[in-house]
């Protein structure tokens, strides 16, 4: 069996849009969405890319279609972001019992995958000027102290120096 070749434009058109949402521009990942003709076997990112954007510009409805169809191809554990995405889409849209389902569903998804990302979609909430502070704890353990290896240094220090007949103040 063959596998087909993506074309790599497509490639840097699927990693751009994914940039431009990172960085809180879902209007610019679209764009470059809205250049890629076929995504070919990377139809389920371009899918939740697309559905992702959609729903950041706050068009849910139309961000349900490629969240779905992403969360229907992506496998376990993957698919649990494009579902708590449309948990965000369907409740936007005034569809709360699709919403629970979406939620359970990327919950069940999490428990069977014994994974709990720690996602909060971006959706609304999302502003990129506004400030967001992150707390970071770095724990350091003291090295175990090891015999130390001779050094070259060290190594040096040891050898009889040789003399090679060199005056450092002579030209």
């Amino acid at each position: 069996m063959m596998i087909p070749r993506i074309p790599q434009k497509t490639v840097r058109k699927l990693i751009a849009a994914e940039g431009y949402l990172e960085l809180g521009m879902p209007i610019q990942a679209l764009r470059e969405l809205d250049k890629v003709t076929d995504p070919g076997s990377l139809t389920a990112s371009y899918s939740f890319l697309r559905g992702e954007s959609l729903k950041r510009v706050g068009r849910y409805s139309e961000a349900i279609k490629p969240l779905q169809y992403a969360a229907d191809l992506l496998p376990i554990p993957h698919s649990q972001l494009p579902w708590k995405s449309l948990e965000t889409c369907y409740r936007e849209s005034g569809q709360s019992e699709l919403a629970d389902t979406a939620e359970r569903t990327a919950d069940e998804i999490a428990s069977e995958a014994n994974i709990h990302l720690r996602f909060d979609p971006l959706g609304t909430q999302f502003n990129p000027v506004m400030h967001h502070e992150v707390h970071l704890t770095i724990s350091f353990e003291p090295a175990q102290e090891a015999d130390e290896p001779d050094s070259d240094e060290n190594f040096l220090l040891d050898e009889e120096s040789e003399d090679f007949d060199l005056d450092p103040d002579e030209e």
